[in-house]
């Protein structure tokens, strides 16, 4: 959503909101690194329906641990409902490390939970070790959701659950159970398709493979560009190879 206008961002909320119908709640992605412009943007979000923000940490600024606690604290002061925080620093340089999160959790009980997205694995579960029995955490990372799950994560947000829900389903409630053999197999399978979905940036690919299957979400907004044709013959292949279909 980060390059839509404010008033795509809302409709597109609204329309989740809508279809959603009450049956589950909607995050809704707040990606203002200012702290005024990200109390409003989540303002807007609730009062469009809502459920609970899912708060960027602030980038560009690059802020010290100490700042990124006081951004929250201070975001809370200003929203004063529940709120999640997106920690993803390969895309934005900010990382919220996992003594500053709890710290964060043990302060402002309306932190409800984090979205993890690092690529270092030991941060996530660290974060699980110390907060778990407060609040939510979210493995946001498809090729380590499993692992994540199995040492404590109790969710995900998953950008190729959009493109094959039920099988994200079923990896879900395997790795809850512990069955570890059918996490090893859900990977050996699906990670040639994941190797796809990103080889190019994230998500002009994945639109690209739900049209293909009936699901159009539409095309991306600049500065991002569609995938190649190089990626949509290899895409095609992949979704008959697996019968991908709706």
């Amino acid at each position: 959503m980060v390059s839509l206008t404010m008033k795509e961002r809302i409709h597109a909320i609204e329309t989740a909101v809508k279809a959603a119908d009450g049956r589950i709640p909607v995050i809704a992605g707040v990606l203002e690194p200012g702290i005024g412009d990200a109390i409003e943007a989540a303002r807007l979000f609730r009062e469009a329906g809502a459920s609970i923000p899912l708060v960027l940490t602030p980038y560009y600024i690059n802020p010290t641990q100490e700042g990124i606690y006081e951004f929250f604290k201070k975001f809370d002061e200003g929203f004063k409902s529940p709120f999640l925080i997106y920690n993803i620093p390969y895309k934005n340089v900010t990382n919220v490390k996992p003594a500053t999160f709890a710290k964060i959790v043990e302060d402002i009980p309306n932190c409800a939970g984090i979205k993890e997205c690092s690529v270092a694995f030991a941060d996530c579960v660290d974060i699980v070790h110390r907060v778990s029995d407060q609040c939510t955490v979210f493995s946001g990372e498809d090729l380590m959701m499993g692992g994540h799950v199995l040492f404590g994560a109790e969710a995900a947000i998953i950008a190729s659950a959009n493109l094959i829900p039920d099988a994200w389903s079923k990896m879900f409630e395997d790795a809850r159970a512990r069955n570890i053999q059918a996490v090893i197999d859900f990977q050996k399978k699906y990670y040639p398709l994941f190797d796809l979905l990103f080889a190019e940036i994230n998500p002009a690919p994945l639109k690209y493979a739900m049209k293909q299957i009936g699901m159009d979400a539409g095309e991306v907004s600049l500065p991002l560009l569609p995938c190649s044709q190089a990626l949509r013959a290899k895409l095609d292949s992949m979704i008959q190879e697996m019968n991908i279909h709706c």
